[in-house]
């Protein structure tokens, strides 16, 4: 199965992200779950680092890749992947030059990332913006529903 064969649950904070792990177990199936590009600055590749590490220690095991979409920004993308993530998103501005995505993608396969380009094929279905107090067992409800009706 490649990245291209997996529906995609754009998360938008922590809590989002495991209710995706959650509806994709409730569902017995693979997702590949990603940030939005319009959080890449706001949450950084640390967090997605720091998310990735907590989830190892935790014993919370990923249905599928877990991506970190950088928007267009190369530096955001040579950020994450100097904290070695396993997967990045880069979606270059119309007018970037070629050979910035190819030196990433460089730079991705010599230590074993995965780098995408371009937005998200379909299917794909992002949470709601994030509360204050989210539900999770509502998030993973909302998540599993859509999964269901693929």
């Amino acid at each position: 199965m490649t990245f291209r064969d997996l529906p995609v649950l754009i998360a938008n904070d922590r809590a989002q992200a495991l209710a995706a792990f959650a509806a994709a177990a409730a569902c017995g199936r693979a997702v590949q779950v990603e940030t939005p590009a319009d959080m890449a600055e706001v949450l950084g590749p640390a967090w997605m680092r720091a998310f990735l590490d907590a989830c190892a220690a935790e014993g919370a095991v990923p249905p599928g890749p877990v991506v970190f979409h950088c928007g267009g920004s190369a530096g955001l993308a040579q950020a994450g992947l100097r904290l070695a993530l396993p997967a990045l998103r880069f979606d270059p501005e119309a007018d970037a030059p070629p050979r910035v995505a190819a030196a990433l993608a460089e730079i991705a396969a010599a230590q074993g990332s995965t780098l995408l380009l371009g937005p998200p094929g379909p299917p794909h279905w992002r949470f709601p913006p994030p509360v204050a107090r989210p539900n999770p067992a509502a998030l993973s409800a909302a998540a599993a529903a859509w999964l269901n009706g693929l």
